[in-house]
């Protein structure tokens, strides 16, 4: 699971829990390393913020039926 993210949705059109497409904006703060050869490593991160725009059923194509799920909800998933 990606750091910071643990929002899980269903579709009440489908029934899918599984697949999603999630527009979202984040910010963020990234410690960059860089070695002397020139290659990246990203050796922190912290999300600053994060916006979910949308959320898209990949099965159905429907926005508009997406419920995010609870705690509760996901343990027994």
């Amino acid at each position: 699971m990606l750091s910071g993210v643990s929002t899980r949705y269903r579709c009440s059109h489908c029934g899918n829990r599984t697949r999603f497409d999630v527009y979202e904006t984040v910010r963020r703060r990234r410690f960059h390393h860089y070695t002397l050869g020139g290659e990246l490593q990203v050796d922190e991160e912290e999300i600053l913020e994060r916006v979910v725009e949308r959320v898209v059923c990949r099965w159905c194509e429907r926005a508009d039926a997406i419920e995010a799920l609870t705690e509760a909800e996901t343990s027994g998933a």
